[in-house]
C-alpha cells in the first residue's frame, strides 16, 4: 500500500494544479496493428471514469481515511478564521458522505492494482453540483494557503494563476516578464520565437481547450485563441513550419461513451486562423501525441503513445504525416509496453529520426527507469537503440540537434537517479551523429527535486529549464552550461507562491524566453526581479506527501 499511496500523492499534485485535459470529434481512424498483450501494471491506482467525470476535483474524493485526515489537517493550517475552517471541513466531510468511494486491490504476480470507483449507493452517473465544485475549489485554495505564511507570520501575496513569459539576456539575467490571464488552472506546453520577433505560447485552459497566445517582441499580448471541441482537448508540443505557419500536436482527450482518446494535430496561420485540423482515434484505445518535429520535405514526425484498453499497456508510437496532416505511416517502437515517446527529432544526415522513449510504469522503489534512445530510418524502422539505465521515471527527456548539423550530434537532457542520492538530478549527454556517447554530465543544479522541462542549444552553450520542488516555494530555473556540459550559471525565477517554468526558446539577440505559470505575480508581471520570500508548495500534493514521495510519481501525459 505504500507504493499505492505514493502514486495517489502524485495524482493529487497533477490534478489539483492542472485539471483533466479535453477532445475533438475523430475524423478517421489510423490503422494500427494490435500489439501483443502486456502485463498488468505494478502497484498502480486506476480511478474509474465515472469518478473523473463527476467533478474536476475528483482527486479530493478518492483518498483513504488517513489521506483524508491529512487534507483536513491542512485546512487547519490555513490562515482562515476558526469558524471558516470548521465550515470547510464539515463541507468536505459532507461531500465524502454523499459521494463515497470503494477501493478494491487485486494482487498480481509482481505487485497489485487498486481500482477506485464510486460506491453503488451513489447511484448511476453522479455529478457534483456547481455549488459543491465551488466549495471544493475554495477548500483547495485554503489548503494551499497553509504554505502562504512567512516565518515572521506575514501573509504572502496570492494571485490567480497566470501564464508567465520571461525574457533574459544571453547570460540568463531577466530583462522583463509578462503575465497573461489563465483562470484557476492552466499549463504551458511550448513557446516559439516568431518571425517578427514576438513569441507564440501554446498552453491549455482550465476548461481543457488548447490556448495559443501571440505576443509582440516586448511580450505584449497581440491575440489569444482557443481551439478544441466539446470534449477534452490539449496541446502538448508545437513547431514552426517551412511556410511560416505553426503546427500544434496533442491529445483529443477521452470520450467515455466510446472508450476512446484520440490524437490531434492542427495547423494555424500567424494570425491564429486554423488552416487544417486532423484528429485520429482507435475505438477503446487512448492515443496522444506528445511531440512533433518538422521533416526535410515539409511534413511532420509525431511521437506519443497508444494505451491499450484491455491491458492498460503503453506503447511508444511514431506517426509520419505529410504537410497537409495526412498520415503516411505509423509504427510502434521499442517493443510491447515500451511506454511513450518523450521527444523526437528529424536527423537530416540520413533523413531518419531519433526518439527518446521512457516508461514511468517501469519505475522501481528508487524511481529509476531505462531511457531508450531509438534511432530509426526514414520509414520508422528501428536501426539501433541506446539505453541509459538510471533515468528518472518522473522527468521528461528532451532531445535536440546541436548547432552544426546531424553529423555533429545531439544533446539529450533528462533526469537521473544516482546511487547514494536521495533526489533525482538532471543529466546531459552529448551523442555523436553515429550514435556514440561523446560525454555525459550531471550538472550542478539547484537542490530539491529538479525536473527538466525544456532545453535549447546555441553555438557553444546549452540551456535547460526546470522547476524545483523543495518543500517550500516552487520556482522555475534556467541553467546554462558550456559545450562540455559544465555549468556556467544558474538563475532562479519566482516569488512567494508556486511558479513553474515548462518551456524555453532562444531569442534573436542571443538570449532566452521562458514560459510557464505563476501565482506570485498578477496580470501585469513585473519590470525587475523582486526580493525573495518564503512561500507555499503545490496545493494538496505537498500537503499530503513529502518531497521524497514526489520523486516516485509519473509525469502527466
Amino acid at each position: 500500500m505504500k507504493r499505492i499511496r505514493t502514486i495517489l500523492c502524485i495524482l493529487l499534485l497533477s490534478s489539483l494544479l492542472v485539471l483533466p485535459a479535453t477532445a475533438t470529434d475523430t475524423s478517421r481512424p489510423i490503422p494500427i496493428p494490435e500489439p501483443s498483450p502486456g502485463e498488468l501494471p505494478v502497484d498502480r491506482i486506476l480511478i474509474d471514469d465515472a469518478v473523473k467525470q463527476a467533478t474536476p476535483y475528483y482527486i479530493m474524493l478518492v483518498g483513504t481515511d488517513d489521506e483524508r485526515e491529512n487534507l483536513l489537517g491542512y485546512i487547519d493550517r490555513s490562515p482562515r478564521s476558526a469558524e471558516e475552517k470548521e465550515a470547510m471541513k464539515e463541507s468536505l466531510r459532507e461531500i465524502w458522505r454523499k459521494y463515497p468511494v470503494k477501493h478494491e486491490t487485486e494482487a498480481t504476480a509482481d505487485g497489485s492494482v487498486t481500482r477506485i470507483a464510486f460506491d453503488p449507493v451513489v447511484g448511476p452517473n453522479p455529478t457534483l453540483t456547481d455549488e459543491e465544485n465551488a466549495r471544493l475549489a475554495e477548500i483547495t485554495r485554503a489548503m494551499a494557503e497553509a504554505y502562504s505564511i512567512t516565518p515572521t507570520g506575514t501573509p504572502v501575496t496570492w494571485h490567480d494563476l497566470s501564464i508567465w513569459l520571461i525574457k533574459t539576456d544571453g547570460q540568463g539575467n531577466e530583462v522583463w516578464n509578462r503575465t497573461y490571464r489563465a483562470g484557476d488552472a492552466a499549463d504551458v506546453a511550448s513557446v516559439l520565437r516568431t518571425d517578427d520577433g514576438g513569441y507564440l505560447i501554446a498552453a491549455n485552459t482550465q476548461f481543457r481547450d488548447a490556448l495559443l497566445i501571440r505576443t509582440d517582441a516586448d511580450g505584449n499580448e497581440v491575440w489569444r485563441k482557443t481551439y478544441g471541441g466539446p470534449d477534452w482537448d490539449s496541446a502538448l508540443d508545437m513547431v514552426e513550419t517551412d511556410d511560416g505557419n505553426y503546427v500544434v500536436a496533442g491529445g483529443a482527450g477521452w470520450t467515455p461513451e466510446e472508450g476512446t482518446g484520440g490524437t490531434w494535430v492542427f495547423k494555424i496561420a500567424p494570425d491564429g486562423r486554423e488552416i487544417w485540423s486532423r484528429t485520429f482515434s482507435v475505438k477503446g484505445e487512448y492515443l496522444v501525441f506528445s511531440t512533433v518535429d518538422l521533416t526535410g520535405d515539409g511534413g511532420f514526425i509525431l511521437g506519443g503513445k497508444r494505451t491499450t484498453g484491455r491491458t492498460e499497456t503503453d506503447n511508444a508510437w511514431l506517426v509520419r504525416v505529410d504537410r497537409g496532416g495526412l498520415e503516411e505511416w505509423s509504427r510502434f517502437v521499442g517493443g510491447n509496453g515500451s511506454g511513450m515517446v518523450d521527444d523526437i527529432v528529424w536527423t537530416p544526415i540520413d533523413d531518419g529520426y531519433l526518439a527518446a522513449v521512457r516508461n514511468p510504469r517501469e519505475a522501481g522503489s528508487s524511481g529509476a527507469v531505462p531511457l531508450r534512445l531509438i534511432k530509426t530510418d526514414q520509414s520508422g524502422e528501428v536501426v539501433c537503440t541506446r539505453t541509459f539505465d538510471d533515468a528518472d521515471g518522473g522527468t521528461r527527456t528532451v532531445v535536440l540537434e546541436v548547432p552544426g548539423g546531424g553529423a555533429v550530434g545531439y544533446l539529450v537532457a533528462c533526469g537521473a537517479v544516482l546511487p547514494g542520492s536521495d533526489l533525482p538530478r538532471a543529466r546531459l549527454a552529448k551523442i555523436s551523429g553515429g550514435g556514440g556517447t561523446v560525454w555525459t554530465q550531471v550538472p550542478d543544479t539547484p537542490g530539491g527535486v529538479f525536473q527538466v522541462t525544456s532545453a535549447v542549444a546555441s553555438p557553444g552553450v546549452y540551456a535547460i529549464t526546470g522547476t524545483v520542488y523543495a518543500g517550500g516555494p516552487h520556482d522555475g530555473w534556467l541553467v546554462l552550461v558550456d559545450h562540455t556540459g559544465n555549468v556556467t550559471s544558474t538563475h532562479q525565477f519566482g516569488g512567494d507562491a508556486t511558479d513553474t517554468i515548462s518551456a524555453l526558446a532562444a531569442t534573436a539577440d542571443g538570449g532566452y524566453v521562458l514560459a510557464g505559470t505563476t501565482r506570485s505575480f498578477g496580470e501585469n508581471g513585473r519590470a525587475s526581479p523582486p526580493a525573495r520570500a518564503p512561500g507555499f508548495g503545490a496545493l494538496a500534493a505537498i500537503v499530503a506527501c513529502s518531497i521524497k514521495l514526489l520523486r516516485r510519481g509519473v509525469r502527466r501525459g
